[in-house]
């Protein structure tokens, strides 16, 4: 340590002594710093500080300097800003405007080029007015965007008129594209590309407290954006001087859609990842557990409730995620059971997640007889770090799941069924070191189907939930891809592909939530549609129970609901013995639901699904999974983005 200590002083004695470099000399023309590791000193001015607050509970400052008027090294393809990292220092006595000398190491952060907090220096000079925003237009596609932020990280940015693509969010931001290139508004959608580099989110200076971050909407129109360009989570970022110089106009908010019509023997599906619904009772050592007020409680339970017996119309088959125990879920039940005209049947196991988060299934028990309930976990030739007592693994090997799918056998209208309500790994720790375990988790589940399937090929199989991943991925595709052999169809294919979303990650919508069905019930399949009542939502009406905002944002998901087999036939009357008897009536067929439009133009209503495509009966069971997880790890690495990381 002493060690340490001496070589950090010596390295800020000779940074003292240097001459001061520009700015722009020390980012470089390259993605890399030319001075990586090497301790300098410059002068600029600041415009910009942030301060976030990880997981953990440790808070973060962060400054963004920008070289002085005439003191930049004249290339444009250099930056003249620099992101200067304060530990958990705050330094209040540095200011907007303030003239700064540092000296510090130059290190890169996950693409972000930055002075390290270890042995520096901030010296405040002078203060002077800040600089005028460089007005931003980011080009549409990703590499070319990147190039023109790259050379305007850490100076203080501007954006014209600009339109939200992602609404206010828990973290203290939202995400905007430019309103001249706006026109695939109301949304920018990821399916088999990625178009992260055309949203440029917008965070408040400090993630701390929110109170002051306009809750926007998506298709909301702004104008006043300026502050300081930064660059993690793989994407360019504004840090906002403030929110008073913002102007909003508010896009329309549509009417909550009505809930689907069943005929018949037709029965409903639905998954909703509910966002830590949690009580507020501490159940585990773990700081990452939610621990919400009891009136919080009551507030997600009142919004939750309203979009279950509202648009979703009280589901046949309701699958839930990030849900914490039994109980909690048995008030669930309780709160829409007038509405409903039934109490929901509470299929639950306790998940080894160090959280607490579990997965469950609700039923409803005039239709649904559930017979064994499992939690069906696997073990893992790649480490993965989680402890589970429920399952012994041999030497080299390690619990697959940290919420293993919940498998409910059961029969609806008395056929048989297997459901299996799945929450894969998170992309927390980044989208391609992550891949693997999508991959193993989804190599497992088809597995699973594959057996049953191969004993009985017209068995009806259900695989719902948060997958964590695009439709398109290698996980998805394991289970969707007929040449992968995989034994399911993903139900909300069929939604447009406008509409088909349900999570925004940084301004671009996606769909990670999915109702994947066996061919038997793939070809019953009457109407998809996924309920925009969250997603495009700021996080600030999360606990709003208003009448008027009450179904608004009752998650950060969107719900799924896909509404299952035929509806009945239109009956042709026979001959009466009577002039005088009435002809019986005749049956309409069903219409699908029209899900709610987004804030920007209305897309066209959802029309009738086609058939879905049958996907294959046979396939690899579990026991493979240890064979081909390595080739098809080389194929999702290959094939998926750049690295989606979080600071510290």
């Amino acid at each position: 340590m002493r060690r340490v200590y001496l070589l950090l002083v010596f390295g800020w004695l000779l940074a003292m002594q240097a001459p001061a470099l520009t700015i722009g000399a020390i980012q470089g023309g390259a993605a890399e710093s030319p001075y990586l590791n090497r301790f300098v000193t410059f002068r600029g001015v600041v415009v910009g500080r942030y301060e976030d607050e990880n997981t953990r509970g440790d808070v973060y400052y962060t400054l963004f300097v920008q070289s002085l008027a005439g003191q930049t090294d004249g290339d444009p393809a250099t930056s003249d800003g620099i992101a200067v990292f304060l530990g958990r220092e705050p330094r209040r006595d540095v200011a907007l405007g303030d003239v700064v000398r540092v000296g510090g190491k130059v290190t890169e952060f996950y693409g972000l080029t930055e002075i390290d907090d270890r042995g520096l220096t901030v010296t405040v000079e002078d203060r002077i007015p800040l600089p005028a925003p460089i007005a931003l237009d980011p080009p549409a596609d990703n590499d070319t965007a990147a190039a023109v932020l790259e050379a305007l990280e850490g100076m203080r940015v501007s954006l014209g008129e600009a339109v939200v693509s992602g609404p206010t969010h828990t973290g203290c931001g939202f995400a905007v594209v430019s309103a001249l290139s706006a026109t695939s508004l109301p949304l920018l959608r990821r399916a088999d590309d990625d178009p992260t580099g055309q949203a440029v989110p917008v965070l408040y200076p400090s993630d701390l407290n929110c109170d002051d971050i306009p809750q926007v909407t998506t298709g909301d129109r702004i104008d006043g954006i300026a502050g300081a360009l930064t660059y993690n989570f793989d994407q360019f970022k504004i840090v906002l001087d403030g929110a008073d110089e913002l102007e909003i106009t508010p896009s329309p908010r549509p009417a909550v859609p009505a809930p689907p019509t069943l005929r018949g023997q037709q029965f409903s599906v639905a998954t909703l990842n509910a966002e830590d619904y949690f009580d507020a009772v501490r159940d585990t050592a773990d700081d990452g557990e939610p621990l919400p007020t009891a009136e919080e409680v009551a507030a997600r339970q009142a919004k939750l409730s309203a979009q279950i017996a509202g648009p979703l119309g009280c589901p046949t088959l309701l699958a839930l995620q990030e849900v914490e125990h039994e109980a909690l879920l048995r008030d669930l039940a309780a709160a829409v059971a007038t509405a409903c005209g039934f109490t929901y049947a509470v299929s639950h196991h306790d998940s080894p997640d160090a959280r607490g988060i579990d997965t469950a299934l609700l039923s409803d028990p005039r239709r649904v007889r559930v017979g064994a309930v499992a939690l069906r976990q696997t073990c893992s030739p790649v480490p993965t770090g989680i402890s589970d007592a429920s399952i012994t693994c041999p030497p080299g090997k390690e619990p697959l799941f940290g919420r293993p799918p919940l498998e409910v056998e059961a029969t609806i209208d008395g056929q048989p069924a297997i459901i299996w309500v799945n929450h894969f790994k998170s992309k927390r720790d980044g989208e391609i070191d992550t891949a693997l375990a999508r991959i193993q988790q989804a190599v497992y589940l088809n597995g699973l189907a594959g057996e049953r399937l191969a004993a009985d090929a017209g068995f009806r199989l259900i695989a719902l939930g948060d997958f964590n991943d695009t439709e398109l991925s290698p996980a998805l595709t394991l289970l969707t891809g007929p040449a992968e052999s995989g034994h399911f169809a993903n139900a909300l294919s069929a939604v447009p592909p406008a509409q088909r979303y349900t999570y925004n990650f940084g301004g671009v919508s996606e769909l990670i939530d999915g109702i994947l069905l066996s061919p038997a019930l793939a070809a019953e399949v009457s109407a998809a549609t996924i309920v925009h009542l969250n997603t495009d939502y700021p996080a600030g009406l999360r606990l709003d129970t208003a009448p008027e905002r009450l179904p608004f944002r009752a998650s950060d998901h969107d719900p799924a609901l896909v509404v299952l087999g035929r509806a009945p036939a239109t009956p042709t009357p026979a001959p009466l013995p009577t002039a005088t008897a009435a002809p019986a009536p005749t049956a309409t067929a069903v219409t699908p639901p029209t899900p709610r439009p987004t804030p920007a133009p209305a897309p066209s209503p959802t029309p009738a699904p086609a058939a879905l495509p049958s996907p294959a009966t046979r396939g690899p069971g579990p026991a493979v999974i240890a064979a081909g997880v390595s080739t098809l790890a080389l194929v999702a690495v290959a094939g998926l983005i750049a690295l989606r990381r979080g600071r510290r």
